[in-house]
Formats: structure tokens, sequence, C-alpha cells
């Protein structure tokens, strides 16, 4: 069990405490899901740890990516109907689904605006409104978004057979599907030589791209009743 979070006030400021997670909880996590377990135990695993953990300190604590991990990780498992589903130790790829004792890795990242602060934006569990131009200002960034996370994974070297999996953090409440899926497969095409297959989780769906190579097009739903 994961120890209280520590609360630790920055000096000469009257800032609100930064709630900060021991290091040996994240050790605990860590060790916790690296360890295989049957899909579905992992995901409920994974979202529980997000839930406990403040959105301000998710996203300004360092050495919290491997959660973000074990989250592309959950879904993309439960999208391809895999058996088991664990993070790998080891710098590169980051996780590992069995699926008919058949072992896949994958490399996984997360597409964004440039320079977005999450750790800024507040905890509301109320609903706001969200304007329709807001929804076209995030899908309008997703081409330089997948640029750049695209652009990152090539400079780094992978074991062989290894696939990704982008989540584009992106949301347009499903507006652009069939304008935006172009722009998915168009934009990750760079990384077909170097990955086995290409995968991007958006609008709640799990999109295989590309494979050895080759344009391919199938898609999965990973969004859970429970995520809503």
């Amino acid at each position: 069990m994961a120890k209280a979070l520590e609360a630790e006030i920055p000096n000469g400021t009257n800032a609100a405490p930064v709630i900060r997670i021991p290091k040996d909880s994240l050790v605990a996590w860590k060790t916790e899901l690296s360890e295989w377990a049957a899909s579905e135990v992992f995901r409920t695993r994974i979202d529980q740890i997000a839930r406990s953990i403040p959105r301000g300190t998710f996203f300004r604590q360092g050495g919290l990516a491997f959660l973000r991990d074990a989250w592309i990780a959950s879904r993309v498992a439960c999208a391809l109907q895999s058996d088991m589903v664990r993070l790998v130790t080891s710098p590169r790829p980051d996780f590992e689904i069995q699926v008919d004792g058949q072992t896949l890795q994958f490399e996984a990242t997360e597409a964004d605006m440039e320079g977005r602060r999450r750790g800024d934006e507040p905890d509301d569990p109320h609903p706001r409104m969200d304007p329709v131009e807001n929804w076209r200002r995030r899908f309008e960034a997703i081409p330089a978004a997948l640029d750049r996370v695209v652009s990152r994974k090539l400079k780094k070297e992978y074991p062989p057979g290894v696939s990704l999996a982008i989540y584009v953090n992106l949301g347009c409440y499903g507006a652009f599907i069939e304008e935006g899926l172009p722009i998915l497969r168009d934009h990750t095409a760079a990384a077909r030589a170097k990955f086995k297959s290409v995968f991007v989780l958006w609008e709640g769906y799990l999109y295989k791209l590309w494979e050895e190579g080759n344009p391919r097009f199938e898609k999965w739903q990973y969004v859970d009743p429970d995520d809503f």
C-alpha cells in the first residue's frame, strides 16, 4: 500500500502546498505494474492509482511518466483483447501484452498541444462549457503534435518487432473523425519504417494505421463505461 502523500510548501511564496508522492510509493507502484496481470485487472489498478493522485501532482511531479505509459498499456491491452499486460523495466520499450500466447512489445507516447501545462489546470469535478472553437483548435493541433512525438521516437533505438502506440490527447467529442483519420495516417507515416505497427488512441478508439511498413486500417473501442 502506498504511503500518504506528502505536502511541500514552496519557500518564500504564498502558494498552496505541492502534494508529492513519496519515492518508495512510486517504486512500489512501478514494481507492481511491471508484473504480468490480466488486462482488466491491470486497467482497474492503474485507474485506481491515477484517481488517487491530485491533478497538479500528476503533471508536475517528476518520475510519473510510467503511470501514463501504464494507462496507455491498459487501453491497448483491453482494446486488443489481450490476456495479460505489464510494463517493461528496461528503458525501451514501455510495455508488453500477451495475445494467444504471443508477446507483443510497444513503445508508448502522448501527443498534445505544445507547451500545454496540465499541472496548472484545476481539479474540477463538475463539467464546464467547452466552446466549439476549442474543439477545432485542438483538432488543428493534431498534425504538429504527432510530428513532434514521432520525430522524438525516431531518434531512439528499439529491439526488433516493437510497435508504437500514440495517445492523442486532443479530443473533439467525435466531431472531426472522418476528417481526422487521414491526418492520423499521414502524420504517423514516418514511423512505419522504424516500428512493426503504428497505433493511435483517439476519441475512444484504438486505430492500427501501419503494419510492416504498409498502410493498414483496423479499429477497436477502448472506452469503458466507467470512463465517463
